[in-house]
């Protein structure tokens, strides 16, 4: 069935409803995508913008969160890799595989940094120390190790557990914290500077999946078909069970600044909670048992990663006439349900015909797959002046359909002209931005056997590049300016102790180049 071609409003965001259904809802319908084997683990980028990290079979692939494709592939591992997670700058990328060892990748440049030796057995998940250049894995030879991640030395192998452990993480409130969860049923909070347990918990059932609230006050266990809350501060005293799931629970996170807890199930159901009180707020429902689930920091992309291969992503579609309609709607309910009761009146009745609205020209022509006249209709004047938006969205959908350089190839004189104009005109604005950078590489790479031919093309490429200039120096300066916020913000953490303050703590940006051993690796590529 042919779906029209949703083109985003970009309208000044109304005020948020205050219903969590609504909200939830808003996601839209996932795009399923098939892997090779069960998706192990699935993370997504906290920097922007937010590459989804999915950690499958023997590589860790990002996805780019807008186009939904496949933007980078690392593969630099022998067998099975596991637990991939993002550092908080986006930059850095730390896996373990069942070669005894984790790997730390350079985002960008795909490069190989580090790789960190001395388990006996596989590791499943690692972690980013919050404030230091330190790194810990959690294996399943029953230990967790820290590591220093510049010289890639042991710094000290923590011993406690007695079988394997699958999870763990550490605590943005306090960077000395270090929390392990293991198949011996138990939770252990370890002491960075003691090197010793400082507390232990015992889930009563093994355990997949730990979280620590940002205020390092709570600590959430779950395993088997229950979520277990502990108090942290009274030394960890139960405070409540939570069990809506009917088979085991393999993940949990955060999500609307840490107000939401998720977590997901082999019973197939994602489930939404209040932190206030730890009530079902929303569940949401998928064709497989899930192993993995990732949110980003904002709520727009919801990643769900299933035991037969499929990804499912969800992007949220911001509609702000609808919620405006909803609420006027809720009001009007209330209105009337104030009101005094009155005897019903016999009245006549009037039933409104039902409009419809007319199907876009290029949603004709997409329904005919003629790319290219779908494109020249939204690149007329009225369009490149009054619905700029229309345009980006049809590239949008273009770019994933694979057709766009379909629709862009063959173009002669005018038709080139008005690519072009489009093109200097909408470049930089920022809620198009992304599509349209994508959509000028391509267009350039088919225009360029042509370059020379037409003087007046070759004016538009000069201003299209001296646009791009003005945007890499006007972006200069705001990393200067943000440069100039975080030195501020750094000093003024060094007076203050409170969590909220040092919940904002940043991990130094460390260059880091490949070391002798990873450099040395070698990796049949899959």
């Amino acid at each position: 069935m042919f779906k029209k071609t949703y083109v985003a409003p970009f309208q000044p965001s109304a005020a948020p409803s205050s219903g969590d259904i609504l909200y939830w809802k808003k996601l839209s319908s996932p795009i399923l995508l098939k892997e090779v084997s069960s998706i192990d683990y699935i993370d997504i980028s906290p920097a922007e913008p937010h590459f989804i990290g999915v950690t499958c079979s023997s590589r860790v692939q990002l996805y780019h969160p807008i186009t939904r494709m496949i933007h980078k592939n690392l593969n630099r591992f022998k067998q099975a890799a596991f637990g991939a997670i993002f550092r908080k700058d986006g930059r850095l990328l730390l896996a373990g595989s069942d070669e005894n060892a984790m790997k730390l990748f350079d985002v960008s440049s795909k490069n190989l940094l580090r790789v960190f030796k001395g388990h006996e057995r596989a590791v499943h998940r690692c972690a980013f120390m919050p404030t230091d250049n330190h790194i810990v894995s959690y294996s399943d030879d029953k230990t967790l190790i820290q590591w220093d991640l510049t010289t890639e030395e042991m710094l000290h192998k923590y011993i406690g557990h007695t079988d394997y452990v699958r999870c763990g993480t550490t605590v943005d409130a306090n960077p000395n914290t270090i929390v392990s969860g293991s198949y011996d049923h138990t939770v252990k909070v370890w002491d960075k500077r003691e090197k010793t347990e400082a507390l232990s918990v015992d889930h009563g059932a093994p355990v997949e999946s730990v979280l620590v609230s940002p205020s390092g006050s709570l600590l959430f266990t779950a395993g088997a078909t229950e979520i277990r809350v502990w108090d942290c501060l009274a030394g960890g005293r139960l405070l409540s069970k939570i069990s809506q799931h009917h088979k085991t629970i393999t993940c949990l996170r955060f999500g609307t600044n840490s107000k939401r807890l998720i977590s997901a199930s082999l019973d197939r159901h994602v489930k939404i909670y209040d932190m206030t009180n730890f009530e079902v707020i929303q569940t949401l429902t998928y064709a497989s048992p899930i192993l993995s689930l990732g949110i980003s920091p904002n709520d727009n992309v919801l990643a769900v990663g299933m035991s037969d291969g499929i990804l499912a992503i969800s992007k949220r579609e911001e509609t702000p006439e609808e919620d405006r309609e909803e609420r006027e709607a809720l009001v009007q309910t209330r209105r009337k349900k104030a009101k005094t009761f009155s005897d019903f009146a016999v009245t006549d009745y009037g039933i409104k015909e039902k409009s419809t609205e007319a199907e876009p020209v290029y949603d004709a022509y997409l329904r005919k797959f003629r790319y290219s006249r779908a494109l020249d209709t939204v690149l007329s004047d009225n369009y490149l002046y009054k619905d700029p938006a229309a345009t980006v969205a049809l590239f949008q959908e273009l770019i994933r359909r694979d057709g766009l350089k379909k629709a862009l190839a063959g173009r002669t004189g005018k038709s080139v002209n008005k690519v072009l104009r489009f093109l200097i005109r909408h470049l930089r604005r920022p809620r198009f931005m992304r599509v349209l950078l994508h959509v000028s590489h391509v267009f350039i790479d088919l225009l360029a056997e042509k370059a020379g031919e037409d003087q007046r093309v070759d004016q538009l490429l000069l201003q299209l590049c001296d646009e791009v200039n003005k945007e890499i120096l006007y972006m200069t300066e705001l990393m200067e300016v943000q440069g100039s916020l975080e030195m501020i913000i750094s000093n003024s953490t060094e007076f203050s102790t409170g969590p909220a303050i040092m919940s904002r703590s940043t991990v130094p940006a460390v260059k880091l180049p490949p070391s002798q051993r990873a450099s040395e690796a070698v990796v049949v590529s899959v």
